[in-house]
């Protein structure tokens, strides 16, 4: 026969697992719906980097495709870093709503990383935000979105061929 003291223990015992398990159910369905959240508004970005891969191999021959990006101003671009069949490293730019692919050799132009050190030498952003070439009065350039030090969004485009300042919108 069990005491009294014995019961209560095996009922808190039960109790306090009972307790872990409802915690590690909260979190699990927690991790769940976060990680739904994400899917779901990820997915037009999937899909438009899907579907521009896909025009990018098939009218661009671009092969090893690599980084991806999203330039919004006058029009949307979506743009594919990647190698050509010469195993030259290109920028296929793609329109949202059809027109011309262009394909430029990254060589032609400067880099995103002399972007980021032009940008951060002569803005002295808190942080810069993005990065992405697009196509604007029908150059190739690069738009840089950061926020200053006072906290407010700008924005700058820079001509890709020659890195030539061509628009600044300062606080926003």
């Amino acid at each position: 026969m069990q005491s009294r003291r014995e019961v209560q223990r095996e009922q808190s015992r039960g109790s306090a697992l009972r307790t872990i398990r409802n915690i590690l159910l909260t979190i699990l369905v927690l991790l769940l719906l976060g990680w739904s959240v994400y899917a779901v508004a990820n997915q037009p970005r999937a899909a438009a980097r899907r579907q521009t891969i896909s025009l990018t191999e098939k009218y661009a021959h671009l092969h090893s495709p690599g980084h991806f990006y999203i330039y919004n101003r006058e029009s949307t671009y979506y743009t594919v870093a990647g190698k050509n069949q010469d195993n030259q490293p290109i920028l296929v730019i793609v329109p949202q709503h059809g027109g011309n692919i262009r394909v430029v050799k990254q060589r032609a132009g400067i880099s995103e990383q002399q972007v980021r050190s032009m940008i951060t030498a002569t803005r002295h952003p808190a942080t810069i935000l993005k990065v992405a070439p697009g196509v604007f009065n029908n150059k190739v350039v690069w738009e840089v979105t950061y926020r200053n030090h006072k906290g407010s969004l700008c924005y700058d485009l820079i001509n890709f061929k020659n890195g030539r300042y061509i628009q600044n919108i300062n606080n926003l």
